[in-house]
This record gives structure tokens, C-alpha cells and sequence, in this order.
């Protein structure tokens, strides 16, 4: 019987056929762990590109800051019972600062909202004194102040793409699948700062 299954002519036919299964699971193996890893480095590059457009919008709103305190001492000259006024830009400005530390897109997009708003309430304090808002130091730093807004807008519209494209990777096979071992998590984008859109509508003259 042992020669019959021997000389049995399907025999080869049939270790073909193993063979070839085998080759083909192993392929697919191969293929299947390729596309796993460029999957991996491609969430990778994502999630770079993302932290790196968000440093850009921080370094952005940095500058905005930076130009507070020339407003501050420029306004004073003229109004000797605002107090309050420069109190909250100093206090919202430090909590601006401050959320940069968690990190939370909603947290920075409020913190720069409530900046946004109170540099709005110095120049409406500003527009009571003519002499002042027709200086050449005041026109200067409403020009930078225009010109702040407009950079981080732009900042924030490249981080939101970004952000988009990550997203997409995350949510689409087979990065989801990749994402959930990996624990590579969708992100928030940043909301429009409604009140810097008022300040570059604000009449500065």
C-alpha cells in the first residue's frame, strides 16, 4: 500500500500545490507587513507635519504678544483711567502663554479669542482720543497688529489641513487598523478667531 501511495501520480501535483500555497501565504505576509509599515511611517510624517504647523500658529500668536506691551504704554500716554482694561490684556495674555502648555487647540483657539477681544477694547478706548490714534506710533502698531492677525489666519488654515489630512489617515484602512495598535489619535483643528476678524475691520484712524 505504501508503494501504491508512492507511485501515486497526484502526489506531485498535490506538494506543488502546498508549495505554492505556502509561497503565496508568505508573499501576501510579506506585502500585507510592507503596506502595515508604510502605513506606520506615512501616520508618522502626518502627525509631524501637524506638530510642526502648530508651533508655527503658537510662534504666530507669540509675535501678536510680543506687540501688546508698545500698545499698552503707547495707549497710556493718553488715558489715565483705563486700568482695568490693560489689567485684562496682561491677564489674558499670560493664560494665552499658558494654554500653549497643554496643548488643547479649543483651550488656545479661546485663549486667543479672549486676547483678540480685549486688544479690541484698546482700541475702542483708543478711538475716544484723536490725537492719539492719528500718532504715527499708534498707526504703525495697528498696521503690525493687522498684519499679526492675518499671519497666524494663515497659520491656522495650513495647521486645519494638516490636521485634515491626519484625520483622514486615521479614520481610513488601513491606517485605522494601524492607528488602533499604535494608538495614533484623531486631533482637533482651530477654531476661527471671530474677534481678530473684528480687529482688522476696526476704521484705526
Amino acid at each position: 500500500m505504501e508503494d501504491n501511495f508512492k507511485s501515486d501520480p497526484r502526489i506531485p501535483i498535490i506538494k506543488t500545490v502546498c508549495v505554492g500555497i505556502v509561497i503565496i501565504w508568505l508573499l501576501s505576509m510579506f506585502a500585507f507587513a510592507g503596506k502595515c509599515i508604510a502605513t506606520y511611517n506615512s501616520l508618522i510624517d502626518a502627525n509631524e507635519n501637524v506638530k510642526l504647523a502648530k508651533s508655527n500658529v503658537e510662534n504666530m500668536m507669540q509675535r501678536r504678544l510680543e506687540l501688546i506691551p508698545d500698545l499698552v504704554e503707547t495707549v497710556k500716554m493718553y488715558t489715565k483711567h483705563e486700568e482695568k482694561i490693560f489689567e485684562d490684556i496682561a491677564l489674558a495674555s499670560t493664560a494665552l502663554s499658558n494654554s500653549w502648555i497643554n496643548g488643547d487647540p479649543k483651550e488656545i483657539s479661546e485663549a486667543n479669542e479672549k486676547v483678540s477681544t480685549e486688544i479690541n477694547g484698546i482700541i475702542s478706548v483708543a478711538k475716544k482720543y484723536p490725537e492719539l490714534t492719528s500718532g504715527k506710533q499708534y498707526t504703525a502698531l495697528m498696521d503690525e497688529l493687522a498684519g499679526s492677525v492675518n499671519r497666524i489666519a494663515t497659520a491656522r488654515d495650513r495647521y486645519n489641513q494638516q490636521v485634515a489630512i491626519y484625520n483622514k489617515k486615521v479614520n481610513k484602512f488601513p491606517g485605522n487598523i494601524v492607528a488602533g495598535i499604535f494608538e495614533f489619535e484623531e486631533m482637533e483643528e482651530f477654531e476661527a478667531d471671530k474677534e481678530a476678524e473684528k480687529t482688522n475691520m476696526v476704521n484705526f484712524n
